[in-house]
């Protein structure tokens, strides 16, 4: 039985067989969409605003096959209370709901309650995320690009013209050498994560949902109160929006009506991004919001659950507070009413959890009441178990011996690791311990090189694959670039390299060449 699926309460009745053969699945407002190991896709409960893909607005009891969705490979979903977007492994784009702007991007403004392919130039493009508000929509494929499309009245779409789109059209970001790693969509304005941890925005500042003093903004601009803060991850709710930085703390500017912000007070809006307050005990690695609900919440690398806003029957946390939540799905599924999933769920399918690591292996990661040894990265500790490194790698021995030149000791004898960021090193160590690959796609080269240098074929398998999957004509050279400074990774430079030879002509054109070449 998933234990992530039965957290629920649309899930619950379900039997164990079906639960067991279910890879994906989103939740809103009593409906469920989810996507089968068979690459079936059904809908059932509510269907409020259409969301079930089924051609009309009415519950489904039974579960109703989307014909549209079966057989493309689903690999996400996005979603706000109007517009519904699946994402399939190839990058293509299936939209259906809310239309009367054109943010569904099929060239019309006639609503469509049926999963349609959206075509245009994003169409030979192979997208890797969505982001919608109930009005505008952005979306990022492969190439780093984004494309924006439907309402347009406070130029949330980043185009210079006013008018409203109701077919994709590309962003010039103004900032050469940076690309675009995230999108998010608040209700009148849009935010974008670079590479470098910038963060832009762009739109209606009338709700100060954009981070600047600027009423409207419809060319991106990079939020200025974030200057020299890296951020890692951003997050959005209708009318507010989070950021992450790359030192596990939390910055949140917008509306503030139902505590959103974090502050401890409410009815004030914020121009700028502002630390939330409260009493948060450690980093944070994580956040979550969503466009239908005013809940934020927070997980720490210890786990510890915050969090913070409006939920069930409007009562309002105004500082971030620790909960007894073990994850920040079980939040989504606990607090709001009616509850929703705040990105896919993906639970594990039968034959993946017959060797999963155990509760409490996984549960002793980072635990620094127990931890014997201690990695510095970048500035920041992981605490780990040398007992149960040398168990999953025998190549932790070389190292604690001084014969792995990754690190040095320093005075309180920790474990000083150099050459590699805190982000991979701790996704590789949080490996060690949940069998789980948890990282940021530009991580994943990094992650690859720290799989052959401690030798764990399977982890070499999983991150090779995540790879070359993601090489495109755009960031081919530079991963060519990036596998070469690794000795490991000679599989991989072949391939890309080969890669390159077969798709020459688009390689050597593309801006990702000409930045590379410059490097």
């Amino acid at each position: 039985m998933s234990d992530s699926l039965d957290k629920w309460k649309i899930f619950r009745k379900l039997s164990d067989e079906l639960k067991r053969n279910i890879r994906l699945a989103v939740v809103l407002r009593d409906g469920a969409i989810y996507v089968t190991k068979d690459d079936e896709v059904f809908g059932f409960g509510k269907n409020e605003e259409g969301f079930l893909a089924t051609g009309d607005k009415l519950p489904r009891t039974e579960h109703t096959k989307i014909e549209q969705l079966c057989g493309q490979n689903i690999q996400g979903f996005q979603f706000s209370t109007y517009t519904f977007f699946a994402i399939s492994a190839s990058g293509s784009v299936f939209a259906w709901g809310s239309n009367c702007y054109g943010q569904l991007g099929l060239g019309t403004k006639q609503q469509t309650l049926v999963p349609t392919k959206v075509g245009g130039t994003l169409g030979t493009k192979r997208v890797v995320q969505v982001a919608c508000s109930g009005m505008h929509t952005l979306a990022l494929t492969s190439d780093r690009e984004v494309f924006s499309f439907g309402h347009n009245d406070c130029g949330q779409l980043g185009l210079v013209q006013n008018e409203d789109q109701t077919r994709p059209m590309k962003l010039d970001f103004p900032f050469s050498g940076k690309v675009v790693t995230a999108i998010a969509c608040l209700c009148s304005s849009s935010v974008a994560l670079l590479d470098s941890g910038e963060v832009l925005a762009w739109g209606s500042n009338n709700d100060d949902d954009i981070g600047d003093d600027v009423r409207v903004l419809r060319i991106p601009r990079k939020v200025p109160g974030l200057y020299g803060i890296k951020i890692t991850r951003i997050m959005s709710g209708a009318n507010h929006a989070l950021a992450l930085s790359n030192d596990g703390k939390v910055y949140s500017w917008g509306w503030n009506k139902y505590g959103e912000l974090g502050n401890g007070r409410t009815d004030e809006h914020c121009h700028q991004p502002t630390l939330i307050s409260g009493n948060v005990k450690r980093v944070i690695r994580d956040v979550a919001a969503h466009y239908d609900c005013d809940l934020n919440a927070a997980i720490t690398e210890a786990d510890e659950v915050y969090i913070w806003g409006c939920f069930i029957n409007g009562q309002k946390i105004l500082l971030p507070t620790e909960t007894t939540f073990t994850s920040l799905d079980e939040v989504f599924a606990k607090l709001p009413l009616p509850a929703v999933t705040y990105r896919p769920l993906r639970p594990k399918l039968a034959e993946e959890t017959k060797n999963a690591s155990p509760e409490w292996l996984r549960k002793s990661f980072d635990d620094a009441a127990t931890a014997d040894v201690v990695f510095l990265v970048e500035g920041k500790k992981i605490h780990a178990h040398k007992a149960i490194l040398l168990m999953r790698c025998a190549t932790f021995r070389t190292l604690f011996q001084g014969g792995l030149k990754v690190s040095r000791k320093s005075s309180e004898g920790e474990q000083i690791i150099e050459h590699h960021s805190y982000v991979a090193f701790y996704a590789f160590l949080k490996y060690l311990y949940t069998d789980e690959i948890d990282f940021p796609p530009h991580s994943a080269i990094e992650l690859l090189g720290l799989a052959y240098l401690f030798h764990l074929p399977a982890l070499q398998e999983k991150c090779g694959q995540s790879v070359k999957k993601d090489v495109t004509v755009e960031n081919a050279a530079a991963i060519f670039e990036e596998a070469t400074n690794y000795e490991e990774l000679k599989d991989l430079e072949e391939y890309v390299f080969k890669f390159c030879l077969d798709h020459m002509t688009g390689v050597i054109s593309s801006d990702g060449f000409k930045i590379a070449k410059n490097t």
